[in-house]
């Protein structure tokens, strides 16, 4: 089974076609979301995929919405075992809104601390902070999406037992390929971004992430099905504590 941990699926034209080809290939999708009302909508569609996943988001770049909708976000938090995608990003695009993100994300991880969940996290430029917040609220076994950070920031998520998740634009950049090299296997998961990322000159697909577990098998000197069957541990080991 290979697993997608990060793929937008309700920014696709078609989001029940592109469900309908993950069920046939049985792939298993974590379907994120940028706001709770996106969530609503995404978790109504998805009913009767048990193969594909909603999770409540609230992204940071949408800070302002996610204000507005910060009280259905706590209304359904409870109710929800995947939570993504959240976090903080401090690029030159997410900088303007940067104190809005920081309580919209603090209310966030006050909510959804307590428990164990699947947890997909943004962190453009702000690793660190999202490593603290994290830290200071006693969340563990996050998954940092698309990480881009220091090798030094990376050290600290792996230590403080967060994993990484890789996608196909990471394999050919400096910091993607670090993040490959330095994180020991039991750490990494796989995503797609799709439709986000592109692959090949066209809108990358969640069946896009087979060319990532390629790639992994052969950096890290394994069969293809060794991979997966890696990648399919760390992913079991996080929902084991809340699918019962």
């Amino acid at each position: 089974m290979l697993i997608d941990t990060h793929c937008h699926v309700d920014q696709f034209s078609s989001p029940e076609e592109v469900v309908q080809e993950c069920e046939m290939e049985g792939m298993r999708v974590v379907a994120v979301t940028n706001l709770p009302s996106h969530f609503i909508v995404t978790a109504d569609r998805l009913r009767g995929h048990p193969l594909v996943c909603a999770a409540l988001g609230s992204h940071p770049l949408s800070a302002a919405n996610g204000i507005r909708e910060l009280a259905a976000f706590k209304r359904m938090a409870p109710h929800a075992d995947y939570i993504g995608e959240i976090g903080l990003d401090f690029s030159n695009q997410g900088m303007p809104s940067k104190a809005l993100q920081e309580r919209l994300f603090e209310e966030i991880l006050h909510t959804i601390k307590g428990r164990p969940r699947f947890i997909t996290l943004h962190s453009k430029g702000a690793e660190y902070a999202v490593l603290e917040s994290l830290h200071r609220h006693k969340i563990r076994g996050a998954v940092f999406h698309w990480f881009s950070g220091s090798a030094k920031d990376l050290a600290k998520v792996i230590d403080d037992g967060h994993l990484v998740s890789v996608n196909v634009p990471m394999l050919s950049s400096l910091s993607g390929r670090r993040v490959v090299e330095c994180a020991p296997m039991e750490s990494i998961l796989v995503e797609s971004v799709a439709p986000f990322a592109k692959m090949r000159g066209k809108l990358s697909h969640p069946r896009d992430i087979k060319l990532v577990y390629e790639t992994l098998a052969l950096q890290w000197g394994k069969t293809f099905k060794e991979v997966t069957d890696t990648v399919k541990s760390n992913y079991e080991r996080i929902i084991s504590q809340f699918e019962k």
